[in-house]
């Protein structure tokens, strides 16, 4: 059995209106760059981080990207890449990329908008919400291993000691 998402529905509206709302809700700062896309920025523990909510028509989704402000160097990409794979079996929403010929680390999440025009508010709220967390907690697990050297297993277990003694 296979999922058809060939069908397409006439459904006039624009899912960015509602992450717009939403943005401005938060405080975070943005600009509409197109019908397909908004940059905004994102604010976390660490300083503000650019991000790039896209919309695509087919099939109908909205892409979510927080742009690490990290400086991977390749001599540490083997170690960059094994805590990417750590760091997400933490995740309960989204996952962290890193792009090795472009030297960034970014953390990503699509909402499938299918049979619907936009998003629920508290959708969007939840990959911002999500995306920040897994911000604020990882970006000194990766600068652990980018700048200290350490292993990805000493770095995730700095980072969850450091975010358990803030709870």
């Amino acid at each position: 059995m296979s999922l058809n998402l060939e069908q397409s529905y006439n459904m006039d509206g624009d899912p960015l209106d509602m992450v717009e709302a939403c943005l401005e809700h938060a405080g975070w700062e943005h600009q509409r760059e197109d019908d397909a896309a908004i940059q905004c920025i994102a604010q976390t523990r660490w300083g503000e981080m650019g991000a790039l909510i896209a919309s695509r028509r087919e099939p109908p989704a909205l892409h979510f990207t927080i742009t690490l402000d990290l400086k991977p160097t390749a001599a540490r990409s083997n170690a960059i890449a094994k805590l990417v794979l750590m760091a997400n079996e933490r995740l309960w929403l989204g996952h962290f990329d890193y792009w090795v010929e472009d030297s960034v680390l970014l953390f990503r999440h699509t909402l499938p908008l299918l049979d619907r025009v936009e998003p629920e508010a508290g959708e969007i709220r939840a990959v911002m919400a999500a995306a920040t967390d897994a911000v604020n907690m990882f970006v000194p697990a990766f600068n652990f291993v980018i700048w200290a050297g350490k292993t990805p297993e000493e770095a995730i277990d700095a980072a969850m000691f450091e975010t358990d003694g803030e709870a």
